[in-house]
């Protein structure tokens, strides 16, 4: 994907440019440990200044609180979620703040915007759809297993499935992050601000990984990607893109005749439930998928019991 297009078609090449030209904007960058965070940041403003038709720092200075409240109802009238329209303007407060702290601007123009309502968090207010056992696996028996770029394809899958990671998290996997510990095998995940997660897997997931990397044959490669790109079935030796992990897990999803909105962060979700309904501990679940607070994790439950609980269910016609 070219950074300087968005998904809705802004060109954001201009909007980079005037962001690049404020003094403390790489300062105010730097705060972001994560290189994803760093760039979804850097995105959303860059958005909210191609569709303001600013054109110089000072004008990206001189935003008022109007501004803001136009463009929150721009996001609405385009079809935004609640969720998106918070996080675009969490971004923008948080440029602001950092632009009044260095006197740049006088206030921060986003502070006292009312933001929209986002519900518990997380699957507990039905933003990220779930996937029936069923239709996991169906999606895990997808790829074409007598090619490399299937078998890699049906390991990544597995992964997301059965770690419940982020998106970008199976891209940090190096090879040596495959590993025994003690009696466990485990996978070493790093998430949000470079954490890392240790996660005993399943034994399916065991199976799905050491078949590509015995089919890839870079298993002794310690400090190589533990997933690689496949050009005209073999490997290239380079790793894949947060993108590229986006398109595989979409692909698979389209193929098994999955609706649109499914997307890497189901995965999450589905794991999530499941591990719920399994019956495990909410600490535990929070622990192995990296939520700071137990009240994320718990989020994702709470659609699902509620769910369970509907009147419909009792009535008879």
């Amino acid at each position: 994907m070219n950074e300087l297009v968005a998904s809705d078609g802004i060109d954001l090449a201009s909007a980079f440019e005037v962001l690049g030209a404020v003094p403390a904007e790489s300062l105010w960058l730097a705060n972001f440990t994560a290189e994803n965070t760093r760039a979804n940041y850097k995105r959303t403003v860059g958005r909210f200044i191609a569709t303001m038709g600013i054109d110089s720092p000072e004008a990206l200075y001189g935003v008022s609180q109007g501004h803001v409240i136009a463009y929150r109802d721009h996001l609405k009238a385009s079809g935004a979620t609640n969720a998106t329209i918070a996080n675009q303007l969490s971004a923008l407060s948080s440029l602001y703040k950092f632009l009044a702290d260095h006197q740049l601007c006088a206030t921060n123009p986003v502070a006292g915007v009312k933001r929209p309502h986002t519900g518990g968090g997380g699957m507990g207010s039905g933003k990220t759809p779930a996937l029936t056992p069923r239709q996991v696996r169906a999606m895990l028996d997808a790829p074409d297993t007598e090619t490399l770029i299937g078998i890699r394809d049906r390991a990544i899958l597995h992964v997301y499935f059965y770690t419940g990671g982020r998106c970008s998290e199976p891209g940090s996997l190096k090879v040596r992050d495959f590993r025994q510990d003690g009696e466990y095998t485990v996978l070493e995940l790093t998430g949000k601000g470079d954490k890392t997660n240790t996660i005993a897997i399943h034994i399916e997931c065991q199976i799905a990984l050491r078949r590509y990397l015995a089919a890839s044959g870079h298993g002794e490669e310690r400090d190589a990607p533990l997933f690689l790109a496949v050009k005209t079935g073999r490997n290239t030796g380079g790793a894949l893109t947060r993108q590229q992990f986006y398109r595989v897990f979409k692909r698979y999803a389209v193929a098994t005749g999955l609706p649109a909105s499914i997307t890497p962060h189901s995965a999450r979700a589905t794991f999530i439930t499941q591990a719920y309904e399994a019956g495990l501990q909410g600490e535990d679940i929070q622990r192995t998928v990296g939520h700071a607070s137990i009240t994320t994790t718990e989020g994702y439950n709470r659609t699902a019991k509620r769910h369970r609980k509907s009147a419909s269910f009792g009535v008879r016609y």
